[in-house]
This record gives structure tokens, sequence and C-alpha cells, in this order.
């Protein structure tokens, strides 16, 4: 926050953390470099417009929509979370090389249960 609050006016902030990025944009953070966003595209991009443009109680309600895939993304170590929920998705296979390694069997059981939840299905 200290770096938001003494940037040039020129200097752009953004959030290296998809957690963090709603609270950030509401302190003038300008943007996002996402991993969630590659699984839930329009909802992330939805919720980061709405806090763009001041309107945080609906990104709040995105935020929260997210917050439980966003926290389960990060339990096993970047990015398999990402590629198990792409793989649940369809999207791509969930295929990793050393030394990253898939997530365990319990938080892959969570987040095909959570998109489920998600999607409604």
């Amino acid at each position: 926050m200290e770096i938001i609050n003494g940037k040039p006016k020129d200097f752009v902030v953004l959030s290296g953390d998809d957690i963090l990025t709603l609270p950030m944009l509401s302190m003038g953070a300008e943007g996002v470099i996402s991993v969630v966003a590659n699984a839930f595209p329009k909802e992330f991009s939805e919720m980061v417009s709405f806090g763009m443009r001041g309107k945080f109680n609906k990104a709040r309600a995105k935020h929260y929509k997210l917050l439980d895939i966003m926290n389960t993304f990060f339990a096993d170590g970047n990015p398999g979370g990402v590629k198990a929920a792409l793989d649940k998705l369809g999207l791509c296979g969930n295929n990793l090389r050393l030394p990253l390694v898939k997530v365990n069997k319990s938080v892959n059981i969570k987040l095909s249960t959570l998109i489920d939840e998600f999607y409604g299905t």
C-alpha cells in the first residue's frame, strides 16, 4: 500500500495476487496479473472492471464467489491448481513438467466440487 500511496502519477501498480486484487484496486492499483483469470476469465475480469470503476458492491460479490476457488488454486502451489481446473473445464490437459507437480488428490476433489458448485451442476 505504501507503493500505491507514494507512486508517481505515471507509475502503474498491478496486483500479482488474485486474492488481494480487489483490496488493491480499492487503494488505487490499476490492474492485475492473474492466475485465476485463466480458468474464470469472464468472472474475474468483471470483478476487476467493477473494482476499477468504483462499483465495489458488485466487485465484492464476484470476489466472494471466486474466493474459495482462488484459495484452493494455491493450496498445493502454482500452477497445479489452475491446471487441474483447466482440465476439469475441458480447456487443456493437466500435464506438468518437473519440478512442477499436480495437486494432491484431496485438492483436486475439492476443486472439482467448487467448480461444480460455481456453475450450479
